[in-house]
């Protein structure tokens, strides 16, 4: 009885392998740099574009209240241009399904993953992608790029100030 329960998992287990090794070859994988395709695409750089707006818009709010109200005013800029980021997320991430399904029956292929999961192999299709979304000039791309440095400085910029903020409430607070 034993010997027969042995023989059936290693019959089963040599049809699983069989049909899994057939049906390695026959597989067409596409990967796609979905960083390359956001900055690289009208509809990526639009949204983008869209976000920074509308966090420049809350961040004036911000200063232009006064420091009763501000921490509360923060908050709420803060839920506002969460909810506004994810559905532009959401907005962007419907486009793009869209123009990948169109590239999967064009090209024929079976899947298309995130580049950074491909190991080896595989098609790259990223600029047909871009292409199919609508390719944004090289103004428009050196632009965003330029646009997106400026927010990392004045981030940067921000944080320093709420560190020395920090810094010299921290100090007062000792002094007395």
């Amino acid at each position: 009885m034993n010997k027969r329960i042995k023989s059936l998992v290693l019959s089963a287990t040599l049809v699983a392998s069989m049909a899994i090794l057939g049906g390695c070859g026959s597989n067409n994988i596409g990967y796609v740099d979905t960083m390359k395709v956001a900055n690289s695409t009208e509809k990526g750089i639009e949204i983008t574009k869209e976000i920074n707006a509308k966090k420049a818009e809350l961040n004036k709010k911000i200063e232009a209240a006064d420091e009763a109200s501000k921490q509360n005013v923060y908050n709420q800029a803060s839920q506002e241009l969460t909810a506004f980021t994810n559905a532009k997320a959401q907005e962007y991430r419907q486009y793009q399904e869209q123009k990948i399904n169109e590239l999967v029956k064009e090209k024929k292929l079976d899947v298309v993953i995130e580049k950074g999961a491909v190991v080896g192999g595989g098609a790259d299709v990223t600029e047909d992608l871009i292409t199919k979304m609508g390719k944004a000039s090289e103004a428009q791309i050196k632009e965003a790029e330029e646009a997106a440095k400026a927010e990392e400085q004045q981030e940067a910029q921000q944080n320093a100030q709420q560190a020395g903020q920090a810094a010299a409430a921290a100090t007062t607070e000792s002094a007395q």
